[in-house]
């Protein structure tokens, strides 16, 4: 009986979703991700609140990287550990409630509340949050930071309603500020948004949309193909030739700032050489990796970051070199075909099942063997952040929650980094990851960055593979759509 009523719940949201797609001005779009944490805020259903027009924070990252107003009118430092924020004034949360500056700090104290930390905001590097008066929002840090603002656009660091918050779970629904609200939520199949005619920005153009949660990538594909969607997020490499040809259908191109990477467990023999690390570096062909598998979709990796950033190392150069990795291997005393390796990756990218077989036959040419797991992350997270693992896959976004690379380079290469998989640490690199966040000079944090990332490659900490670049569809009569390139926003107020 249970069954019979999942399949049929499942019937219905299938044909609500292509009633609405039907519906003038009303799109039907393809998620990736589902509703997975109850809308906790430092997970991803934070990403998929700000993609529906619902969520707002106090400043954005708009789609040219310019960090610009939003809730907050403007922003200042009082102290060098104190951002005073000026809260923008006739803003209504979607229930109704006026946005003011205690409505803000209610919110934000909610999330350095809960249980579960943001990487963006938390008890880690916040003091304490306090509403002066009505109009001013003060956040206090434990260290001087000039990345406070930018924290501040992360999803993560969204205002919601007095009403959203309640024993300890949050409720988006009808608790919003932006141009369109949640109506509905299955957390499994997908979510209906409505367009908020009050919205503080302007009318949206759009009546609203059904948000489909579908996690394969095939799918995703054939659907926009076929019409039944309206938008499909995240088009796989492996199903860009099916686009070609198709006039119906439109495909943007964002070069992400995301790389693929080989994660090397420096805590665990033999990647506590560096000689060992420098070898699996210098036997994989990153060029080669780009073309046959990303049939020239991505760009070939020389670093962390692309040569375009504007923080990027100078004269980068590509590390294949075989026979220099037999030499490394020789030196640090391992034999040809004495050294197994397991190799981990994640179903959910699916041309990470080739990219394991090229890697292992590279290996292969040096003397590595390497045996392949493909796996659900979640499956394999908990020991990979445990350290029992030997090499590992990775996309990993580099301007996590602000828009410059500093989240990404302490949350993955210092000793207490959350995001560490690399089980590195080195006190002298803490020591200039630290130097950062005191920094007001743009340039000069620039430049720190690109000494950060040519350390991270010279001393092959982890092998970046490939940059790369996604990909969403859109049909041809969708108009104003632009994908993000930290995905931030998909239903903004200009679609339509």
């Amino acid at each position: 009986m249970s069954n019979r009523k999942t399949i049929g719940a499942a019937c219905a949201f299938a044909l609500s979703a292509a009633t609405a797609a039907q519906a003038a001005g009303t799109l039907s779009i393809n998620e990736v991700v589902s509703v997975v944490a109850g809308w906790d805020m430092a997970s991803d259903d934070a990403y998929l609140g700000s993609r529906s027009g619902c969520y707002e924070g106090l400043t954005k990252v708009d789609f040219d990287g310019e960090l610009k107003p939003s809730l907050a009118t403007a922003w200042s430092q009082s102290s060098p550990t104190a951002w005073d924020f000026k809260i923008r004034q006739g803003v209504k949360f979607h229930d109704g409630s006026p946005l003011t500056a205690e409505a803000a700090a209610n919110a934000l104290n909610q999330l350095l509340a809960a249980q579960v930390p943001a990487r963006a905001f938390s008890k880690k590097n916040i003091k304490s949050v306090e509403a002066p008066d009505t109009e001013t929002l003060r956040v206090t840090t434990i260290e001087p930071s000039v990345f406070l603002p930018g924290q501040l656009a992360s999803p993560a660091t969204t205002i919601l309603a007095p009403a959203a918050y309640k024993d300890g779970k949050v409720n988006p629904i009808n608790t919003c500020t932006g141009p369109f609200a949640i109506t509905r939520v299955d957390a499994k199949q997908g979510m209906t948004v409505k367009r908020n005619d009050t919205y503080w920005g302007g009318k949206a153009k759009l009546d609203g949309a059904e948000i489909k949660f579908i996690s394969d990538a095939n799918s995703r594909a054939t659907q926009i193909r076929t019409g039944e969607a309206d938008i499909a997020r995240l088009i796989s490499a492996t199903a860009l030739a099916q686009f070609k040809n198709l006039k119906n259908v439109k495909l943007e191109q964002t070069k992400a700032p995301r790389i693929l990477m080989l994660l090397l467990n420096n805590k665990k023999k033999p990647f506590d050489d560096i000689r060992v690390r420098q070898a699996i570096q210098a036997a994989i062909d990153t060029s080669a990796i780009a073309a046959a598998v990303y049939e020239g979709a991505a760009t070939p990796a020389m670093g962390p970051f692309r040569t375009s950033d504007p923080w990027a190392p100078a004269n980068q150069k590509p590390s294949y070199d075989p026979a220099k990795a037999k030499k490394l291997l020789a030196e640090a005393g391992i034999k040809p075909g004495s050294l197994t390796l397991n190799l981990w990756g994640y179903v959910s990218k699916v041309e990470l099942k080739d990219v394991a077989a090229v890697v292992q036959e590279m290996l292969g040419q040096v003397g590595i063997k390497v045996d392949i797991r493909m796996a659900e992350y979640k499956a394999i997270e908990p020991d990979m952040l445990a350290g029992n693992f030997d090499m590992a896959f990775m996309s990993r976004g580099y301007l996590t929650d602000v828009p410059e690379p500093i989240g990404f380079i302490n949350a993955d290469y210092s000793c207490t980094g959350s995001f560490n998989i690399a089980h590195y640490c080195a006190p002298e690199m803490d020591a200039e990851i630290n130097k950062i966040y005191g920094a007001k000079n743009q340039a000069e944090r620039f430049k720190m960055y690109a000494n950060i990332g040519e350390k991270i490659q010279r001393d092959a900490i982890n092998v970046f593979l490939i940059h790369e670049s996604s990909y969403d569809a859109h049909a041809a009569k969708v108009k104003n759509y632009k994908a993000h390139f930290i995905n931030y926003y998909t239903m903004t107020p200009g679609l339509e």
